[in-house]
């Protein structure tokens, strides 16, 4: 058996069959190419390929009767929301930001990860489909999700739920963790209860973990994800452009933050959670040992289990905050 730290002196154990499996396709990782997420043409070809599976594909054919798909204008912009309807009474909203770098993907994308979120923890999904900096317009996506959060916490009962969760993937953990900054200091956190990061990326001047890193982690070239972030942060200003790590974070609700060893920004997982755990006294970091960025994707047992992670938690937060309301 091995073993990774976890929250503060508590240890999460891995099977040996777990780390074998993810040994084995972390081989087979290493012998592909990794994506470029600095340049622009890729973004603009995976995106374009999605778009076309996505519309040779659509929801009808998979019976998919519990999604819909709602745009909402705030702002005069126009923002997408795919929502999954759970069975029986919404325990809670789950407000999810897709990751991809902050240039590609989209809500539908996620559906492997939110779909299971609605059907298991019984909770309303509300994927954003927010701008995709594809321009460097980060400023843009960022109001966007501020935008969208904002605007679902105020048709909270129109939606029929009282509770809130917010998190993301990588790029997506960024763009919730600034969804909330927005929500607290528009003095409607309130019904916010908890906080799910993957893989997140919290701070934009990048992190020791990133700037050490090669070409040659698994999945995505390092130095392109340095030279991504160079490119959109000059369309932020203040705190914002330095990102979440560096904000005030007290007062927030509980965070569950998980990493994978091997990824490149592995340290803006531990890092947030030191702050955020330092400050609100209620955040967990969970690091799983070899699993690159993105991890929870692929096939494996350790991914299994991380999304496990997320949905038992996810209920335990809706558990225990019912209880302290009395609901």
């Amino acid at each position: 058996m091995k073993k990774a730290a976890a929250r503060h002196h508590s240890e999460t154990v891995f099977t040996r069959a777990e780390l074998s499996g993810a040994r084995k396709l972390n081989a087979v990782l290493d012998l592909l190419p990794r994506y470029h997420t600095g340049r622009r043409w890729n973004a603009k070809a995976a995106q374009a390929a999605i778009c076309t599976l996505q519309r040779l594909s659509p929801d009808r054919l998979f019976r998919r009767s519990r999604t819909i798909g709602r745009t909402i204008v705030v702002n005069g912009r126009r923002i997408g929301l795919r929502l999954i309807l759970p069975d029986g009474v919404r325990r809670g909203l789950y407000i999810h930001f897709h990751g991809g770098a902050w240039v590609m993907g989209n809500a539908r994308l996620d559906d492997g990860i939110t779909q299971p979120i609605a059907r298991e923890c019984r909770m309303l999904v509300a994927g954003v489909d927010f701008h995709n900096a594809i321009d460097d317009r980060l400023d843009v996506a960022v109001g966007d999700c501020k935008a969208a959060a904002e605007w679902l916490v105020d048709h909270l009962a129109t939606l029929e739920v009282e509770r809130v969760i917010l998190g993301g993937e990588s790029s997506g953990a960024h763009l919730a963790a600034e969804a909330l900054l927005h929500l607290r200091a528009s003095g409607k956190a309130k019904p916010v209860v908890g906080f799910i990061s993957m893989c997140g990326a919290f701070n934009l001047g990048g992190s020791e973990s990133l700037r050490q890193s090669t070409g040659r982690s698994l999945l995505i070239d390092a130095p392109s994800a340095l030279r991504n972030l160079e490119r959109l942060t000059p369309s932020l200003s203040g705190r914002e452009a330095q990102g979440p790590l560096f904000a005030d974070l007290s007062g927030l609700p509980p965070a569950l933050l998980i990493a994978g060893a091997l990824d490149p920004i592995v340290d803006d997982s531990l890092s947030m959670f030191r702050r955020w755990q330092s400050q609100s006294n209620n955040a967990d970091y969970v690091v799983f040992p070899e699993a690159p960025h993105g991890f929870n994707r692929l096939p494996t047992k350790l991914a299994a289990r991380a999304n496990g992670l997320v949905k038992m938690r996810m209920s335990q937060v809706l558990d225990g905050s019912t209880a302290a309301g009395g609901n």
